[in-house]
């Protein structure tokens, strides 16, 4: 038990540093380019909402994912459920935030995004989309391309949700809920018939918010064009292939431990 809680609080120091250089990055760019960068706070309840049952809907590709960690049989996966249920909901729901909601939403949406959509704002979407879902294989190089693909489904949802509103605070929210309403079903037990409910009413959005679901669909085809898509995909592939290039060299030239062999 104390161990586990030395790993949370690792975590939480580790992913803290993380969040506060991407939060300096991203005041640093407002700074220098005041007209192209801006946040705004407002926070549309029902656009939320309706971004959130599409994001629900691109985690299905990774739903079986889930099985691992309700019967847990590697190491890795019993490791990770006893962490899980040991920290707290306010752990989770804190390492959500500056793990993945803040970071990523600031360097992903905010600023790459932001930029791209200056020029064409569907090419970023799928250029940042699609480098979003398929670069969490480099932080998780076991991680299969079921759930790659429901990565960069989330990432088109949060792209969609952040050209539309132009709200960190709402694409920041839907990434957080997405990302802890599965730790907290593998956590709470009891909880996971209630948990199942809320989510599968939370998909009624779309419709019962017509207005607003409309609205976004008439947004995406009023940004849709067919060279913002083939450059957007030419984009996202360059993207990937110079982050996979710089980790080769990165580990080509990182030095060896004492008594290791060469090839």
């Amino acid at each position: 038990m104390e161990r586990l809680s030395r790993v949370t609080n690792e975590l939480v120091a580790y992913w803290s540093v993380v969040s506060g250089v991407d939060v300096l990055l991203a005041v640093l760019v407002t700074l220098l380019c005041p007209d192209v960068y801006f946040v705004r706070w407002n926070f549309p309840v029902k656009v939320f909402l309706v971004l959130f049952a599409f994001s629900v809907l691109s985690f299905l590709p990774a739903v079986g994912e889930l099985k691992r960690f309700l019967n847990p049989k590697t190491k890795e996966d019993i490791e990770a459920v006893k962490l899980l249920k040991t920290a707290t909901f306010a752990q989770l729901a804190f390492i959500q935030v500056i793990s993945a909601a803040l970071p990523e939403e600031l360097i992903f949406r905010y600023v790459f995004l932001g930029l791209l959509s200056l020029w064409n704002p569907f090419a970023g979407l799928i250029a940042i989309s699609g480098f979003f879902g398929i670069s969490h294989r480099f932080s998780h190089p076991n991680r299969k391309w079921n759930v790659l693909l429901s990565n960069t489904l989330a990432g088109l949802v949060f792209g969609i949700g952040y050209l539309y509103t132009k709200s960190l605070i709402v694409v920041m929210a839907v990434h957080w809920l997405d990302n802890l309403i599965p730790e907290l079903y593998v956590k709470y037990e009891r909880a996971r018939k209630a948990i199942a409910v809320a989510v599968a009413l939370s998909l009624l959005s779309p419709v019962a918010f017509w207005d607003q679901t409309a609205r976004l669909i008439a947004y995406l085809r009023d940004i849709f064009s067919l060279s913002g898509l083939l450059w957007g995909i030419a984009i996202g592939v360059a993207m990937l292939a110079i982050v996979h290039a710089g980790r080769r060299v990165v580990r080509r030239n990182r030095p060896k431990a004492p008594g290791s062999k060469t090839k």
